[in-house]
C-alpha cells in the first residue's frame, strides 16, 4: 500500500491485535472497538507514532486520556455491501484510511471561524468547515491544524496565544466522501482530528478579521458564529428536513462575514445568508451545509464550555 508520504491509520484492538495494524479503507473505525454495530459512538486513545495515527481502545496503549469518536449513522462505510466493495477501484480499495486535522478556534469574544471551502475542491466543495486538511510526515496533530489555518486564512496562531498556552484535541471523526452511498461509492476515508484553542482577551473576532486573508482555491467564504447560532446549528437533526422558522429562533438572515468574489477573486466583506448554514444532509444533494463532522465538533466545544460560558 503505497502512502507517499501520507499519514494512515493503524488499528489496535484490545485482546486482539499484538501490534498495530494498517487500516483498510473499507474498514469502519469505529465498528473495530464497538460490538453493537449501530452504535455510532465510542471512546478510543489515539497517538501519532512513526508517522502513523494508532487507534486503540487499549488504555495502556497511550499516554493520553480517552477520546470521543463518532461517525453518522449513515456512515457509507459502515453501510457498505460486499457488492459495493467489488466495485471499488484498485487504487481506492488501497489507499487506507488518511489523517486529517481541523481547527474549532474560539476568539476572545467566544465566536467560533467557519470556513466556506471552494467549489472547485475535489472533496465536500461549497461545505461549511472549521479551516483544516491533512496531518502531513512528521507533524503533530497541533502543527498540521495550525498549519492549516494560516494557509487557508492567513491567521498564523501560536498555542501560546491560547487560554492555558495551548491547543487541545477535542474529538475524532470518521469522515467519508461521499458522505452517502446515495451520492455514489466511497473516494475517501478519513479520521479527522479536531483540534480546540480559546484566544486571549486582546484575539476578538472583529481584530482576527482585519487579518484574515483567505485563500481562493481553499476557502471562499467566512463567518464568526456566536454560541447562539451554533446551538441552534447543532440542534438541527441531519437525517431530517431543517424546516426551520428564523423568527421563532430570533436568528438574524444574514452574518457580517468575508468572501472571495466569481468575478476576480477578489476578497471583500459581504453580508453572507445565515439560512444555507442549517441546511442538513437531507435537505440536499450534498450542496452548500455544515458538515455533519463540524455540527460534532461544534456539540463538543458548547459541551466543553458550557460551564464557563453560564460564567
Amino acid at each position: 500500500m503505497a502512502a507517499s508520504g501520507r499519514i494512515l491509520v493503524y488499528l489496535k484492538r484490545k485482546g486482539h491485535d499484538h501490534t498495530p495494524t494498517i487500516a483498510k479503507f473499507t474498514q469502519s473505525v469505529l465498528d473495530c472497538f464497538v460490538e453493537d454495530k449501530s452504535i455510532n459512538q465510542s471512546e478510543v486513545f489515539v497517538e501519532l507514532v512513526d508517522n502513523h495515527l494508532i487507534v486503540t481502545d487499549d488504555k495502556l496503549e497511550s499516554r493520553h486520556n480517552s477520546i470521543k469518536i463518532r461517525r453518522p449513522s449513515f456512515c457509507p462505510i459502515h453501510n457498505l455491501r460486499k457488492d459495493d466493495i467489488g466495485a471499488l477501484p484498485e487504487d481506492i480499495l488501497n489507499r487506507g484510511i488518511d489523517v486529517g486535522a481541523a481547527v474549532i478556534l474560539e476568539s476572545a469574544d467566544n465566536k467560533i471561524l467557519l470556513t466556506r471551502r471552494s467549489k472547485s475542491l475535489r472533496t465536500f466543495p461549497g461545505i461549511w468547515v472549521p479551516p483544516g486538511g491533512h496531518v502531513e510526515k512528521d507533524e503533530t496533530f497541533i502543527e498540521a491544524g495550525l498549519r492549516e489555518l494560516h494557509e487557508e486564512t492567513g491567521l498564523k496562531i501560536l498555542p501560546s496565544q491560547c487560554v492555558g498556552g495551548n491547543v487541545q484535541i477535542l474529538a475524532l471523526w470518521e469522515s467519508v466522501f461521499p458522505p452517502k452511498l446515495t451520492l455514489g461509492l466511497p473516494k475517501r476515508h478519513h479520521v479527522v482530528v479536531y483540534l480546540y484553542g480559546k484566544l486571549t482577551s486582546d484575539l476578538t473576532s472583529d481584530v482576527l478579521t482585519e487579518s484574515i486573508q483567505l485563500q481562493p482555491e481553499e476557502a471562499e467564504a467566512c463567518v464568526w458564529l456566536d454560541r447562539k447560532i451554533s446551538q441552534d446549528i447543532v440542534a438541527r437533526n441531519e437525517e431530517e428536513k431543517s424546516d426551520i422558522d428564523f423568527n421563532q429562533l430570533n436568528l438574524p438572515d444574514m452574518l457580517k462575514g468575508l468572501i472571495i468574489r466569481d468575478e476576480d477573486k477578489k476578497q471583500v466583506t459581504s453580508d453572507v445568508p445565515l439560512r444555507p448554514l442549517f441546511n442538513t444532509s437531507s435537505d440536499t444533494s450534498d450542496g452548500e451545509r455544515v458538515s455533519t463532522g463540524t455540527k460534532f465538533a461544534l456539540e463538543e466545544w458548547l459541551n466543553k464550555t458550557s460551564k464557563s460560558a453560564a460564567l
